[in-house]
């Protein structure tokens, strides 16, 4: 009897759980697809509760902590600084016809196999290097050399040149036979300092610019570790692939000092390297790796950012419907005439609102004469060249207002009274907004980047009110140790 009685009070509270979260879903359902009036889009969604954190238990981070061998917090010291620094090779130039390199003190042009000098030259002697035959020419004159390295004489520390900039380091020139490649050769520290002022306004806050140096040395560690330049002969290639590298060209005092502040400090995750991703502006909240690459990562969770000083808080792009249809054309998702576009969750999210932890879209789907596709909100951000996939989407059309005044002047007024309005529901939560093909489609967007890791505007916003370089990197990456490397 007692066991009867207990399954049926088991049985009228489960019954009474369902019938709440029914009303709750239908509330969210209900709220979802209110019409999305002109200016509703200058305001960044409502970060809604993560929906991976919120599993988390309140001693996650002591036991992540415990697992990276030491405090959450801080920076982890090494007891001894006898560890080399890493070395790096970074891409400046491959397929090349000549390289005109130099040196800002005496340098030379050495063997890169033999180690023998081919060439000894003063100060900002240019020298231009070809390929003759397989093998490297120096100013027209033939060496028995496919590898050569140029570097400051006698191998000492110092400044080379290659096409007129500067590079800390050294240069290797490799003949394939028909081109050159030109790298520049450098510790790490060297690299994150023609790195920082290419990433981040070197006029920011200096804690901001910490944060970014140890962001940029990590990723750069990792990158490198992934090999995915190592089949072309370097580590790291200069552009934003890799990060943008500048060299000394874009090296300033205050990038500099922040680069030294924090020599040898580098971001792990139970022992190993993080992807350290950073972008512009998150629009309001940071992203779940998941929600935008599809692999969790449990460093990469979103958070709150204050975006509200960023030049990308607020965006609108606007298409007219033929634009849309070819820009899917031009990526493969054409649909034919486009008949309406509504938010959809993808079928491998969890989402019922069609929407990330951080508010930005999942998907997004196009119906058309000729069939329905339904793409990410990254995709749509890569195929519409959106800042974000935080967006809202509405339409707007044109109307004629009514003439006012005399009837003499009825026909100026008619045609002088043109205005707009968005009157489409908002194309979120699956429901449908009916496009008739005379609309402007309009993207109401916030941030700017894919979402993931630290925040730079507000990394700024944070350093401005006084946070430390270690607790912006500790509020973007959760639960990591930053340790000197070297």
């Amino acid at each position: 009897m007692e066991r009867y009685k207990s399954r049926r009070l088991r049985g009228m509270f489960a019954a009474v759980m369902a019938m709440a979260f029914f009303l709750f879903q239908l509330g969210i359902a209900e709220a979802g697809v209110s019409t999305l009036y002109p200016g509703a889009g200058n305001r960044p969604p409502k970060t809604p509760e993560w929906n991976v954190e919120k599993s988390r238990d309140e001693n996650a981070s002591a036991k992540a902590a415990e697992k990276n061998g030491g405090a959450a917090k801080g920076v982890k010291k090494l007891d001894k600084k006898n560890v080399p620094m890493t070395m790096l090779s970074v891409m400046l130039g491959e397929g090349l016809a000549s390289a005109s390199v130099s040196g800002a003190s005496d340098f030379e042009v050495v063997d890169g196999n033999a180690g023998k000098v081919l060439e000894s030259c003063g100060a900002n002697k240019s020298l231009n290097i070809t390929v003759d035959g397989s093998y490297i020419a120096i100013n027209g004159k033939k060496t028995k050399s496919r590898i050569v390295t140029v570097q400051a004489k006698n191998g000492a520390d110092g400044v080379v040149k290659y096409n007129g900039s500067s590079y800390r380091g050294s240069l290797r020139l490799t003949s394939d036979g028909v081109r050159l490649q030109v790298l520049n050769q450098l510790s790490l520290e060297d690299y994150v300092k023609g790195v920082l002022p290419s990433e981040m306004s070197p006029s920011w806050h200096g804690e901001a610019l910490k944060a970014q140096a140890v962001a940029a040395r990590t990723f750069a560690i990792y990158n490198r570790s992934k090999g995915g330049h190592k089949a072309s002969g370097y580590d790291l290639c200069s552009s934003s692939h890799c990060q943008v590298y500048s060299g000394m060209a874009a090296e300033t005092t205050a990038t500099n000092s922040a680069v030294d502040a924090t020599r040898g400090q580098v971001m792990y995750y139970e022992h190993q390297v993080i992807y350290a991703a950073f972008h512009s502006s998150s629009g309001g909240a940071t992203e779940n790796s998941e929600d935008v690459w599809g692999a969790y990562q449990p460093y990469l969770r979103s958070v709150t950012d204050d975006d509200s000083k960023s030049p990308y808080h607020n965006w609108t792009a606007k298409f007219t419907v033929a634009q849309v249809e070819k820009q899917l054309v031009s990526a493969g998702k054409g649909v034919g005439t486009l008949k309406s576009i509504s938010l959809s969750p993808i079928s491998s999210s969890g989402s019922v609102t069609g929407r990330t932890a951080s508010g930005r879209a999942y998907g997004v789907k196009f119906t058309g004469s000729s069939g329905t596709v339904t793409i990410t909100g990254e995709q749509a951000r890569t195929i519409f060249g959106l800042k974000s996939a935080m967006f809202n989407v509405r339409t707007e059309r044109s109307v004629k207002l009514p003439a006012t005044g005399s009837s003499s002047k009825k026909a100026d007024s008619a045609k002088s009274s043109q205005g707009t309005f968005s009157a489409a529901p908002a194309a979120m939560n699956g429901s449908a907004m009916k496009i008739g093909g005379s609309e402007t489609i309009v993207f109401d967007g916030h941030g700017f980047g894919h979402g993931l890791g630290l925040a730079q505007y507000g990394a700024k916003a944070m350093a401005d009110k006084g946070s430390k370089y270690d607790d912006i990197l500790h509020h973007y990456y959760t639960d990591v140790v930053i340790q000197e490397i070297y």
